[in-house]
This record gives C-alpha cells, structure tokens and sequence, in this order.
C-alpha cells in the first residue's frame, strides 16, 4: 500500500470522526426515535395490502410486495395514456409499493404517478428520493415532489444515492440529513431512508450513526465480497456488510440492480431474468424494486414472485461463485460509469 492511499484512508477516518463527534452527533441526538413522530397518524391512509407475496419493511408496520414498481428506465418513454395504464394494472394485480425519484425524468416520473388521482393514492405506498447537497435547494425540491405527485406526503423519502464523498454536504447543520428528519417531524413523509448503490464501508459508518426506517441499495449476484483496491473508491460488498447491520437494526432493506442494470440478467447463460431476481429475493429483503416499462414485463415479473421458492445455502454460493468471473467485472466496470439520477 502506498504512501497516497495510506493518507487517503487516514483522511477518511478522520472525517468520520469528525462528524461522529459534531454535526452527525447533534443530528441524532436532538432527532432521536423518541423525539421522531411515530409513523401513522390521521394524515397518513392506512397501509395498502397487496394479494402478492410480501414482507415486512424492517420496523415500519408495512408489509411490502416483493416487487416494487420502479417508475424510471424506458417506462418514461411510452405515451403518457400508455405509461398509466401498466402502472395502473401494476397496482390492480398487487404491486402496491412505487419507487421514484425527483431527478427521474426531471420530474415525469412524480407527475405520472401523481395522474394517478387522489383516488388511488390509498392503494400505493410511495418511495421517493432528493439527490441535491444543496440545502438551500433541498427543501423546496421536497415541496415541488409533493406537488408533481399530487399528495401531501410520500410513504418514505430518501437521499438519493449517498456517497461517502457527499458527507460533508450531507451532515452539515441544516443540509439534507437534517432536513430528512424535518421532513418526517412533520409528517411529510411516513419513513426516511437513504439509496446507496455502492461504497459499502462508508454506507455501514452512517447507517450507524443515523436511526433510519429503510435503505435501498445495489444487491446482486455479483455485489458480495468486492472491495476495490486500485484506487478508484468503489466498494459493492453491500451484501457482506450492510445488509447485516440494516437487518439488525430493523431496518427495511428494498434491493435495486437484481437484474444488473442490463449487465447480467439475460446477457450470461444461468443467469436468466428469473434466476437472478429469485437470487436477490432469497436474501433478507423486503423485496426488489424492478423497473417493468411494459405489460409483458410486468406480468412475467409477477409470475416469478408468485413461484417464488428461496435459494438453499448451497444453490446460492453456486451461482456467486458462477458469476465471479467476467459477471462481476462487467458490473463493477458499468457501476463506476453509473450515477442512477437520469
């Protein structure tokens, strides 16, 4: 190890300790669970029930279908009629949980959901995330979310993709973090959690410093074991080092990336769209969020969760020792590329 990579970590842990001491520290500690409004209350529908198999989100009371419906990718693209129509069948068959973002298509993402109607806004729990660092921005991108989704309030709202190297902005007094528990103090939101699609090291840090209700982060079969020693900061072993600790504190886990992000599912033999979704399924998840432009693919997707039987022990170590190869490497060399925000 080099004299450059030896100050980099020291750099790191020092600023670790820095925030556990100050701002982080002040954060919890003033937002502590038992100065956080519990979820519920006369604002909130009450919890929608899906006939598809489901799970517990961690500690939250909710039970969440295995699927998740992920309003980004191609869905943006169909027809605005077209879009509705297989979110809305989406909804009828039990696919109750929707995951957004305000980046996603600048916004389409909300309002499509929100075209929806007040109507069905009792049917749906709804996932949304803020990426800005800015926490003069922050707050207002919340106000605008609400407005495009048509409600006064999402089920769980999310820093969207937390790195490590945000922290500073992150943690600051007032910035996002921060705001996330506002957020929840007045009932803006049901839950707060955060998305993380890599750097598991520093994901575990903050995780334990912070009291969250839920994360969403990148699981697969090729996300365990990894850790990057060339310099270039990026750390998948999520399965190995956060899941633990987020299913310990109760924490609702939501996997994102089971299929690879068009990099594994479908591309190798073995690793069909089934395979790897039962993979990811057979992991202490509440479930999976998938991104199902079209109602072939939602219908296949829903036949794979009604089937579902988990993976043995075994049958699991097979298929990540199968994808530790040229699997791996071809995702870990699409993730250092990818940002998730468009």
């Amino acid at each position: 190890m080099n004299m450059e990579r030896e100050d980099k970590k020291r750099d790191t842990i020092n600023r670790r300790k820095f925030f556990a001491r100050g701002a982080a520290a002040t954060v919890a500690a003033s937002l502590a669970p038992g100065s956080i409004l519990a979820a519920g209350g006369d604002k909130f529908h009450p919890l929608p029930e899906s006939p598809l198999p489901s799970r517990p989100l961690g500690s939250t009371g909710a039970r969440l279908p295995l699927l998740t419906f992920g309003a980004a990718g191609s869905w943006l693209n169909y027809d605005k009629d077209i879009a509705l129509k297989v979110l809305s069948d989406a909804i009828d068959k039990g696919i109750t949980s929707i995951d957004t973002a305000v980046s996603y298509g600048k916004g389409k993402s909300e309002e499509l959901i929100g075209a929806l109607g007040p109507e069905r806004r009792k049917d749906i729990l709804i996932h949304d995330k803020i990426y800005t660092r800015d926490k003069e921005k922050w707050w207002a991108q919340l106000e605008a979310a609400l407005k495009r989704l048509n409600t006064d309030y999402v089920d769980t709202l999310m820093i969207h993709a937390w790195s490590e190297e945000d922290e500073k902005k992150l943690e600051a007094k007032g910035g996002p973090v921060e705001l996330l528990y506002r957020a929840k103090e007045q009932k803006l939101c049901r839950w707060i959690g955060v998305s993380c699609h890599s750097n598991s090291a520093g994901l575990l840090e903050f995780i334990k410093r912070y009291p969250l209700d839920s994360i969403m982060i990148s699981l697969n079969v090729a996300t365990q074991g990894y850790t990057d020693d060339d310099g270039e900061h990026l750390d998948l072993g999520l399965v190995d080092k956060v899941l633990p600790e987020a299913v310990n504190q109760g924490q609702g886990v939501i996997a994102m990336k089971a299929f690879g992000a068009g990099q594994i599912a479908g591309k190798y033999p073995g690793f069909d769209h089934a395979t790897c979704l039962r993979y990811v399924l057979s992991l202490p998840v509440a479930g999976a969020t998938i991104s199902m432009p079209n109602f072939q693919q939602l219908w296949d997707n829903i036949e794979i969760v009604k089937n579902f039987k988990p993976f043995t022990k075994e049958e699991m170590q097979a298929l990540r020792e199968k994808a530790h190869g040229e699997i791996k490497s071809s995702f870990i060399e699409f993730m250092r590329r990818h940002t998730d925000l468009a």
